[in-house]
């Protein structure tokens, strides 16, 4: 199924404009900045490795991602600095077997932390050597044998790019991380209609096709496309029940959402202006 290119023009032509200042608003309330920030005062730079070991195997959670990740790092603060950065396989698969919120597939997520072990050990010992997420990626790709665009190794370089900005260091890259495409991310892909398709047919098939929308709407806006997903997915959260309630409901909260989480840098018309836009239309179904 084929972008529908006047779709992605609408999506980016309402973003267009947005100022980067309101975007590292957004991501600064983002409880997973939050959590990951406080793993960061504990561990300092070597503490990449730790974040990056638990996104990896951050899917088919069975708490909201937001709670799972303070849950994270409520882990790692009760054990202090003491632990070893180096061996952050060991020290996240110890927590997922604990974990109130990483249940699911849980040898599978245990054998993957595993084959990523090198990776984190290197990342761990040389972490100003990853500050460019496309360094980061290829390390992790090379490890995992899996694509550049795998969905959790996206979302790694996403949660080195919160850690890395935590600690008040550059990072280079952005703009050449695809965006963790997962349910949310599915939905509005679907109700903007850059891919007409159901939310559950983007996730299992058609990803990459979302991948290319989001990217074209990144290149034609100028938000990096890591800096992108925030903007778009933090005020989308528990954005299905609300389009159940009607679409009008939906678009008014999500463009509160967007001027009251970047502090009224993006005005209402703008906040308007894109919730019309992301939230187009109800997500497809099929019959």
């Amino acid at each position: 199924m084929a972008l529908i290119r006047s779709r992605v023009e609408a999506v980016a032509a309402a973003l267009t404009g947005v100022d980067l200042r309101a975007v590292e608003v957004i991501e600064s309330g983002d409880p997973q900045y939050k959590a990951v920030a406080r793993v960061a005062s504990v561990y300092g730079p070597p503490g990449v490795a730790l974040v990056v070991g638990n996104a990896l195997v951050s899917y088919r959670l069975s708490l909201p991602g937001e709670v799972y990740w303070e849950e994270f790092a409520d882990h790692l603060e009760s054990r202090g600095p003491r632990l070893q950065p180096e061996k952050a396989a060991e020290i996240v698969a110890e927590f997922i077997r604990s974990s109130r919120g990483n249940r699911m597939v849980l040898e599978q997520k245990i054998a993957r932390l595993r084959r990523a072990a090198p990776a984190l050990a290197e990342l761990a010992r040389n972490p100003f050597s990853y500050t460019d997420l496309t360094s980061l990626i290829a390390l992790l790709r090379r490890s995992l044998q899996v694509r550049g665009d795998e969905k959790t190794v996206v979302f790694a370089a996403k949660m080195a790019y919160y850690f890395y900005r935590a600690l008040g260091l550059a990072v280079r890259g952005r703009e050449e991380v695809p965006l963790p495409v997962d349910r949310r991310m599915a939905l509005l892909t679907s109700t903007s209609r850059m891919v007409e398709a159901p939310p559950e047919e983007i996730m299992a098939s058609l990803r990459r096709e979302a991948l290319k929308a989001w990217r074209s709407v990144s290149e034609a806006s100028g938000i990096p496309m890591l800096n992108l997903d925030a903007l778009v997915w933090l005020p989308a959260r528990g954005i299905e029940r609300l389009l159940r309630t009607g679409l009008g409901v939906a678009r008014d909260e999500y463009a509160r959402r967007l001027v009251s989480q970047s502090r009224g840098l993006i005005g209402w018309a703008k906040a308007r202006r894109i919730a019309a836009e992301v939230l187009y239309r109800e997500p497809v179904t099929r019959r």
